[in-house]
Parts: C-alpha cells; structure tokens; sequence
C-alpha cells in the first residue's frame, strides 16, 4: 500500500473482514496520488480493490488502463497492472480473465533491474497462480 504495509484481507462467508499488515517501510500516512497517469491509476485501483473493498471498480479502472497504455507503459507498470486484474478478477469470480492475466503477466520478459522494482507485483504473482480461489 502507498502508506508502506503489505495487507491481506480475509473475508468469511458471513461477510466479516479482517485485515492483517505487515510494515513494509517507514511511512505511515497515506501518500499523495501521483501525478503520472500510470501510477495514479494504479494507486487509485489499489485503493478502490483493498481500502474500499470495491473489486469491480478497481478492474474498471485497470481496463482503463491496459487499454490506454498498453503500447507506452514500462514491463514493470504492465506487470503491475495484471498482477492486480487478475487479482480482482478473481475476486470477482471471473476465473478465466484471471487466468488470462495471469498467463500475460508470468509471459512477460523482465530485466533483472525489473524484476528487482517489480519484487512485489511477482511475489504477488506467484501467489495468485498458486492459490486455488475460494
């Protein structure tokens, strides 16, 4: 998250959340949104996919953006943005798009210097494409 925590959110069949973080950095306060319109989006989907809990505006979002920069983002922000379609996809219980960006994502081939500024987005990646969905 841009306030430096890596969450995960555990839901229960009768709709109780509970959130659990780890600090991942020194900063405590939400940041500002960026004013480049990759990273802004992408803050923005995270945010409406895991503070607000609302997986179909996220994906919206993200649509958005696979289909307006898909020619000029960087391989870590199209990463980036995968990792987090296929994620609310699947929340969304649309496996098969899930599937789809995640096989997208896994294909895409990074730097080493890539790979160390996308860490997080392929260690989330791993986890979607080795976790079976509830």
């Amino acid at each position: 998250m841009s306030y430096g925590v890596r969450q995960l959110l555990m839901t229960d069949p009768g709709g109780n959340c509970v959130r659990v973080g780890q600090r991942t950095g020194e900063e405590r306060h939400h940041g500002t949104a960026a004013e480049e319109t990759f990273a802004r989006a992408l803050h923005f989907a995270s945010l409406l996919a895991v503070s607000k809990g609302d997986a179909t505006g996220a994906a919206k979002v993200i649509d958005r953006m696979l289909r307006l920069m898909e020619e000029t983002t960087t391989r870590v922000q199209l990463l980036q943005l995968l990792v987090l379609r296929a994620d609310v996809v699947g929340r969304l219980g649309d496996e098969e798009a899930a599937a789809t960006a995640l096989a997208r994502a896994a294909a895409l081939v990074l730097t080493e210097a890539e790979r160390d500024q996308g860490r997080d987005a392929l260690t989330r990646l791993e986890d979607l494409r080795g976790s079976p969905r509830p």
